[in-house]
């Protein structure tokens, strides 16, 4: 019986402690149009050329701004984003 009520108390404390961690990496609206514009601007640059050097730092910074797009649940926000 003790190792029953110590289980589901461990339970509970795992679920206390992950959900907010979900609920920190959602971003707001704002937040997700940024990135959204930080994307389009990256892609726009790395379309138009330059040197190798700019185009690996614009790619770097593409990859960048597409992690955090996927890590922060933007996808949810697609059809209100401009």
């Amino acid at each position: 019986m003790r190792g029953i009520i110590v289980g589901a108390v461990f339970a509970l404390l795992l679920a206390s402690v992950t959900a907010p961690t979900a609920a920190a990496q959602e971003a707001s609206l704002e937040q997700c149009q940024a990135l959204k514009d930080r994307i389009e601007r990256y892609t726009a640059l790395r379309r138009k050329g330059g040197s190798t050097s700019r185009m690996e730092g614009w790619r770097k910074q593409l990859r960048s701004a597409e992690e955090k797009f996927r890590e922060k649940g933007c996808r949810a926000y697609r059809r209100e984003l401009k």
